[in-house]
C-alpha cells in the first residue's frame, strides 16, 4: 500500500488552545462593541445566543456506514521503495496498481477536521473536506493486493480518523457553554457601561438620543451557517419565551411521555387523545401560561399551546408515528404555525405501531437533517433531539424544534 503525502492532513493545521482561544477573544470582542440601539431592541439573553450562534460548535459525527467508495487502476509511484528495483539515475518509477477513493458523509463542524486535539493520534491521514462530506484515497500495487488487505487498509484508516475525532470531540464537550459563559459576561459588562454612559449624561444634561434604526449585530462566521438576526423593533421584543421556560415545559413532556410508556394508560390511545394526556400534566405544572389544544394560531390550529405575558407563545405538535413522509408533513405543519415570536417548539412523537422502535429511533435525524429548512443539531439525551430550523415565511429567523419520541407500542394479539 502507498500513500501518497499532501498538505491535506486532518487535525494538523491548528492547535485545540491556539484555535479556543481564538474563538473565545473573538467571541469577547463582539459581544464588547455592542452598540446601545440592539440593548434597546433586544434582551441580553437574546443578544448571548445571536454571538454564540455564530460559532459551529457541533461535535463531529462521522457516517461510516453511508460511506461510499470506488477503485480505478492507477500507476503507483514506488520511487524510493526497497522492495522494487531503483533506477540508476534516481528517476521516479512506477508500478501497475490500484485507487481506492472513499468518501464519507458526516454531521458538524468541519473546521474541526483542521484543528489538532490535545490527545492525538499521529497517523497523518491525509483527505479532503467537501461541504459535509470527507473523501481520502489509498494506493496499491497490483502484485501483493487483496481485496482482503483492501478492506482492512480502509477500516484502518477509518479507525485512525475515528479515534481523532473521538479526541476533539472531547475537547469540545463543554465549550460551547464557555463561550456562552464569556460573551454572558461581556454583554452584561457592555450594558453597564452604556448605563454608566447615560448617567454621565445625563448629569451633564446632555440630551440622550435614541436610534430609529438599531444596528444588527455583526455576524461572527467560523464556518458558513445561518444566524438568527435580532430584533430592530423596539416595539416588539426580539424575546421569547425564556430557555427556563422551555426547559420547564420540555421535562414536563418528558416525565409525562416515560410514564405513558411504562403503564397501560396509552392503550388504544389514538393521536388526539394521547395529546390530550400531556394536556393535563402541563396544565398541572405550568402556572405561567395558560394550556390549550387544539387553538387557532396563526395558520391552523395546534395540538399544545402556551401562551405568556411577552405575547410568544411554546407550540408543539403530537404525532403518531406512520413514517417518515408522515412526520416530515407533521413538521411543515408545526413551522407554519409559528409567528416571529414563537421560536422555540417540540414535536412530541409516539410509536403504537412498530415493534423495532430502534429503526424509528435511527430515521428521526434524517427526516431533519435532509429538509432544506435544516440548520443545525443541537445534541440532546438519548430519544430527544434539537433541531434548529428556518422559518417558511422568514428565511433570516430561526426555531428552535425539540423532538421527543416515546414508544408506546402495543403487542398485538
Amino acid at each position: 500500500m502507498h500513500y501518497g503525502r499532501s498538505k491535506n492532513y486532518l487535525f494538523y493545521a491548528i492547535g485545540w488552545h491556539e484555535w479556543s482561544e481564538s474563538i473565545i477573544v473573538d467571541a469577547r470582542q463582539k459581544a464588547s462593541n455592542i452598540e446601545k440601539s440592539v440593548f434597546e431592541a433586544n434582551s441580553q439573553e437574546r443578544i448571548v445566543d445571536h454571538i454564540v450562534s455564530g460559532y459551529n460548535l457541533a461535535p463531529l459525527v462521522l457516517l461510516a456506514d453511508n460511506k461510499t467508495q470506488d477503485i480505478v487502476e492507477t500507476k503507483v509511484d514506488v520511487t524510493g521503495n526497497n522492495m522494487y528495483v531503483q533506477a540508476f539515475d534516481n528517476s521516479p518509477i512506477s508500478v501497475p496498481g490500484y485507487k481506492v477513493v472513499i468518501t464519507i458523509p458526516f454531521t458538524g463542524s468541519a473546521d474541526l477536521f483542521k484543528v489538532t486535539p490535545t490527545r492525538i493520534r499521529m497517523t497523518y491521514d491525509d483527505a479532503v473536506i467537501t461541504g459535509n462530506e470527507l473523501t481520502f484515497a489509498l494506493e496499491f500495487t497490483e502484485s501483493n493486493t487483496t481485496a482482503e488487505r483492501i478492506k482492512d487498509a480502509l477500516d484502518g484508516k477509518i479507525a485512525s480518523i475515528q479515534q481523532n475525532i473521538d479526541y476533539i470531540n472531547s475537547d469540545l464537550s463543554g465549550f460551547e457553554e464557555r463561550v456562552k459563559g464569556v460573551v454572558t459576561e461581556a454583554v452584561a459588562k457592555r450594558f453597564e457601561q452604556i448605563n454608566k454612559l447615560d448617567s454621565i449624561k445625563t448629569a451633564l444634561n446632555i440630551p440622550l438620543e435614541k436610534s430609529n434604526n438599531p444596528s444588527p449585530l455583526s455576524q461572527v462566521r467560523i464556518s458558513v451557517q445561518k444566524l438568527t438576526p435580532l430584533s430592530t423593533k423596539k416595539d416588539e421584543p426580539g424575546g421569547t419565551i425564556s430557555s427556563k421556560d422551555y426547559e420547564t415545559i420540555l421535562e414536563t413532556i418528558r416525565s409525562m411521555g416515560a410514564s405513558m410508556e411504562t403503564n397501560r394508560a396509552s392503550e388504544s390511545k389514538d393521536e388526539e387523545a394521547l395529546r390530550d394526556m400531556l394536556l393535563v400534566g402541563l396544565s398541572a405544572s405550568i402556572k405561567s401560561g395558560a394550556v390549550g389544544g387544539e387553538l387557532f394560531h396563526k395558520s391552523g390550529k395546534t395540538d399544545i399551546s402556551i401562551p405568556f405575558n411577552n405575547k410568544a407563545t411554546f407550540v408543539a405538535e403530537c404525532k403518531l408515528w406512520k413514517g417518515q413522509k408522515y412526520i416530515d408533513r407533521g413538521i411543515d405543519q408545526l413551522l407554519g404555525y409559528l409567528t416571529w415570536r414563537d421560536a422555540k417548539t417540540a414535536l412530541v412523537i409516539f410509536n403504537k405501531d412498530n415493534a423495532n422502535f430502534s429503526d424509528i429511533q435511527s430515521k428521526v435525524e434524517l427526516i431533519f437533517t435532509e429538509r432544506s429548512d435544516y440548520v443545525r443539531t443541537i445534541k440532546q439525551r438519548d430519544g430527544e433531539w434539537r433541531f434548529v430550523m428556518t422559518k417558511p415565511d422568514d428565511n433570516g429567523r430561526q426555531v428552535e424544534v425539540h423532538v421527543m419520541l416515546f414508544d408506546v407500542y402495543e403487542t398485538k394479539s
